[in-house]
C-alpha cells in the first residue's frame, strides 16, 4: 500500500483516481469509502482540513447509499478533528 511505504504523493494521486473513477461509475458506496481512506491518509500526514473535505464527502457517499453506521462512524472522525482544533 502507498500510503504506509511513506510514498505520499503517489498515495494521494491514487486516492483522487479512485474517488473519480468510483464517481463515474457512480459506485457512491465505493466513492464513499475511497473518500474515507483518503481522508485516513491526510490525517496520517496531518492535513487536517482536507481530511475534513474528504470525510465530509464520504459521509454524503454514504447517506446516498443508506448506510446509517457509516454515516455514523464518519460524523465521529469529523467530531474528533474538530475536537483537535485550535479554539480561537
Amino acid at each position: 500500500m502507498l500510503s504506509s511505504t511513506g510514498k505520499k504523493d503517489k498515495a494521494r494521486v491514487s486516492f483522487n483516481a479512485a474517488i473519480s473513477a468510483a464517481k463515474s461509475s457512480k459506485f457512491v458506496h465505493e466513492q464513499g469509502l475511497a473518500c474515507e481512506l483518503a481522508a485516513f491518509h491526510c490525517l496520517r500526514y496531518g492535513d487536517n482540513d482536507r481530511a475534513l473535505h474528504l470525510f465530509q464527502q464520504a459521509q454524503d457517499c454514504y447517506t446516498k447509499w443508506g448506510s446509517e453506521v457509516k454515516v455514523e462512524s464518519i460524523k465521529q472522525q469529523i467530531k474528533n478533528i474538530n475536537a483537535e482544533a485550535p479554539q480561537n
